[in-house]
């Protein structure tokens, strides 16, 4: 049996799998029976584990399929981005880096 947090990645990737790219806050539309937490920790655990790449689209996020082609390091996390914990503590070897 999963978990609530382990469902909701699972349909946030299914999502991202079939759009190739969603910004956060229409993917919380896709999603109206989590909260915003849900699918905020959801994204997070994701781009950590590798599963999706985040990059900074004016105050929103966009989440998309991590490409398939040589890989480059970039910031795996939100933390990085100074919206929670501590900055520079986690690389991620599949998505393009980028500055905020």
């Amino acid at each position: 049996m999963s978990t609530v947090a382990e469902q909701i990645e699972s349909k946030i990737l299914a999502i991202i799998d079939k759009r190739g790219s969603i910004l956060f806050e229409e993917l919380l539309a896709c999603l109206p029976e989590s909260t915003w937490n849900q699918v905020f920790i959801g994204m997070d655990s994701l781009s950590r584990q590798g599963s999706v790449c985040l990059r900074r689209r004016g105050v929103d996020y966009e989440l998309r399929v991590p490409p398939l082609v040589e890989p480059q390091p970039c910031l795996m996390s939100i933390r990085d981005h100074g919206l929670i914990g501590t900055p520079n503590d986690l690389q991620h070897p599949h998505c393009t880096s980028y500055a905020i």
